[in-house]
C-alpha cells in the first residue's frame, strides 16, 4: 500500500477545514456512560432519559433540517437523530455543530449525549443533544448498507477479511464475536485447569535446542550472544518436563508455537498451543480428562455438549470413542496391517499411490497410511490409540505390546485435535530413542530436531510416570466457534505481503 492510498483527498481537505474551524479532531478522552446493547434491551428504563454513548457512524441519512445516522459501539448498532435548531445553537470552535456535523462522514468515530426514544416506526433511536467528534476518518470503512436481514457490503475482498482485520471486524460485528469466544474459551480452559489444580507456567519461546515435536523451526540470532543461532518454539514439551522434574506434580501452558511450513484452512506457522504434564498419571487417565476438558468448555460456552459445525452436528459428550490405529486402518481403508508382512504394506503403498519420505520404515508406513486414508473419515470425536514405536520417540512402549507405543490423538471433523503420551521417562531409553529417529530421518526432508543433552540430563535426574497431553486451542476454538478456516479465529493471521 502507498502512501497516496492511506488517506482520502476529500476527507483529507475536511481534515484541514475542520482545524481550521478550531475543531479537535483527535480529543484525549470522552465520558461513556451507556452502552446500545442495555438501551435497547432496557428501552423501559432508559425512555426520555438522558445517555451518554460513543461509536463509529455507518451512515448519515438527510432528511431536510433533520439528519438521521446510524451509530456502532462494540455491542450494537442504534439510530441517531440530530435537529438543526437544536444544534446550530451550539458553538464549537468557529462554527456550530450543526456545521461540524455536516462535515462528518461515514465510519468517523463520535460521542452522543442526548434522550432515548422510540419513532413512530417502532425504531428506539437517541434525541441527540450534544455530540463530540472524537475521531475524524481519513480513510474509508465500507459498511455498505443493510436492511432488515439483507445487507448490501462493499468489504468481500478476501484480502481485506485477512489482511485488514481492523476493517473486516468493523463492518462485520458477528466475525468480531469469534475473537470474544475464543477469549470465553481461553478462560473457560483455564477454570477448569485450576479446578483441577494445575499451575499454569511459562516456557521459552526462544531456544537454543529446538524439540518436542518433528517441525521445521525459524531461525534467527542472538546479538547479545555473538549472533548465536536460536529458535522460535515448535513446542513447549521438553521445558514442561523440566518442571516435572523438579517436582511440580501438575502443570500448563497456553502458549504460541511457530512451525516454518504449510499454510492452509487447520495450519498457520504461528499457532497457539495447550500443554500439560500430571505426574503419576498414564495416557489413559488423561484421554478421560481431555474429553473431560472439551465437554466442559462446549457445555459452559453453548449449555449443550451437542453442536453444529458447518453442517454436520457433532456431539462432545463423553465418552469418546477410542480405536487402535491399525484397527481404523483395517475398519476404514480395509488393510489388516498389525500381522501384514513389509512386503504386503509396501504393496498396498504402491496401490495406493502412498510415496513415504525416506527408505521404507513399517511404523512410518503405517502412519503414512492412517493419515492418507483415515485420518479425513473421523467426524465425529475419536481417540486413535496406540501408534507405531518408530513415530514416537517421547512416549512410552505399549504394555503388552511393544511394537506400538502408548499414545493418543483425538480427532473431529477429520482434525487432529491434540496428542498426548504416556511418557518415557527413562533417559539412556529416551536418548537410544533420538539417535534411532535421527538415522530414520537422515535421508528425508522431515525436519527433526537436535539431541538435547539437557533435556536428557533432566531425565536423568528421576522424572516420576506423567501423562503428557498437547492441545490444538486453534482447531478447538475453530469447531466451538463454527468457523471453516484457522484463519477466522486467529486474529491476525499469516498471509502475503501485497
Amino acid at each position: 500500500m502507498e502512501n497516496r492510498d492511506l488517506f482520502s483527498p476529500d476527507r483529507k481537505e475536511k481534515h484541514v477545514y475542520l482545524k481550521e474551524l478550531g475543531i479537535d479532531l483527535f480529543p484525549y478522552e470522552y465520558d461513556v456512560k451507556n452502552q446500545i446493547v442495555e438501551i435497547k434491551e432496557r428501552f423501559d428504563e432508559f425512555v426520555s432519559k438522558a445517555v451518554s454513548i460513543a461509536g463509529r457512524l455507518l451512515s448519515i441519512r438527510e432528511h431536510g433540517r433533520s439528519i438521521f445516522c446510524d451509530l456502532r459501539d462494540f455491542t450494537g448498532d442504534i439510530q441517531l437523530y440530530f435537529r438543526e435548531n437544536d444544534l446550530k445553537k451550539i458553538t464549537a470552535g468557529k462554527t456550530t455543530l450543526w456545521k461540524v456535523l455536516k462535515l462528518l462522514d461515514i465510519s468517523d468515530i463520535i460521542g452522543v449525549e442526548g434522550e432515548v426514544f422510540k419513532t413512530q416506526m417502532g425504531e428506539i433511536s437517541i434525541w441527540v443533544k450534544q455530540f463530540t467528534l472524537l475521531a475524524k476518518n481519513l480513510h474509508p470503512i465500507g459498511f455498505g448498507k443493510q436492511k432488515g436481514e439483507q445487507s448490501w457490503y462493499s468489504v468481500e475482498d478476501p484480502e481485506i477479511k485477512y489482511r485488514e482485520r481492523y476493517i473486516y471486524w468493523s463492518v462485520y460485528p458477528r466475525e468480531r464475536e469469534k475473537i470474544v469466544l475464543r477469549t470465553k474459551i481461553l478462560n473457560t480452559i483455564r477454570e477448569f485447569m485450576s479446578s483441577r489444580e494445575f499451575l499454569e507456567v511459562q516456557t521459552p519461546s526462544i531456544e537454543m535446542i529446538y524439540g518436542g515435536a518433528e517441525a521445521r523451526p525459524f531461525e534467527t540470532k542472538i546479538w547479545a550472544l555473538g549472533s548465536q543461532k536460536a529458535f522460535l518454539r515448535i513446542s513447549p514439551e521438553l521445558y514442561l518436563k523440566r518442571y516435572i522434574v523438579a517436582g511440580f506434580p501438575k502443570v500448563y501452558t497456553i502458549c504460541q508455537n511457530f512451525r516454518n511450513e504449510g499454510i492452509d484452512k487447520s495450519h498457520n506457522p504461528e499457532f497457539s498451543m495447550m500443554e500439560w504434564y500430571e505426574a503419576y498419571t498414564d495416557y489413559l487417565y488423561q484421554m478421560k480428562q481431555f474429553e473431560d476438558l472439551v465437554s466442559f468448555v462446549a457445555k459452559s460456552i453453548h449449555g449443550s455438549t451437542v453442536l453444529n459445525y458447518q453442517g454436520k452436528k457433532l456431539d462432545f459428550s463423553t465418552p469418546w470413542k477410542r480405536i487402535r490405529m491399525v484397527d481404523a486402518i483395517k475398519e476404514i481403508a480395509g488393510m489388516e496391517v498389525e500381522n501384514a508382512s513389509d512386503s504386503d504394506i509396501q504393496s498396498f503403498l504402491k496401490e495406493k499411490g502412498i510415496e513415504l519420505a525416506g527408505e521404507y520404515n513399517r511404523g512410518v508406513a503405517i502412519s503414512f497410511i492412517f493419515d492418507e486414508l483415515c485420518e479425513e473419515k473421523l467426524i465425529q470425536p475419536t481417540f486413535v490409540i496406540d501408534h507405531p514405536l518408530e513415530i514416537s520417540p517421547l512416549t512410552k512402549r505399549k504394555r503388552g505390546n511393544p511394537q506400538f507405543v502408548e499414545r493418543f490423538e483425538p480427532f473431529v471433523m477429520g482434525m487432529e485435535i491434540g496428542n498426548a503420551y504416556s511418557e518415557l521417562t527413562d533417559a539412556e531409553d529416551q536418548l537410544r530413542r533420538f539417535e534411532e529417529q535421527r538415522e530414520i530421518h537422515k535421508d528425508s526432508d522431515v525436519e527433526h530436531h537436535p539431541i538435547d543433552y539437557d533435556f536428557i540430563q533432566a531425565l536423568a535426574c528421576g522424572m516420576p510416570p506423567t501423562g503428557g497431553v498437547g492441545m490444538g486451542i486453534d482447531r478447538i476454538i475453530m469447531l466451538l466457534t463454527d468457523s471453516p478456516s484457522i484463519r477466522d479465529i486467529i486474529p491476525f493471521p499469516m498471509i502475503k505481503p501485497k
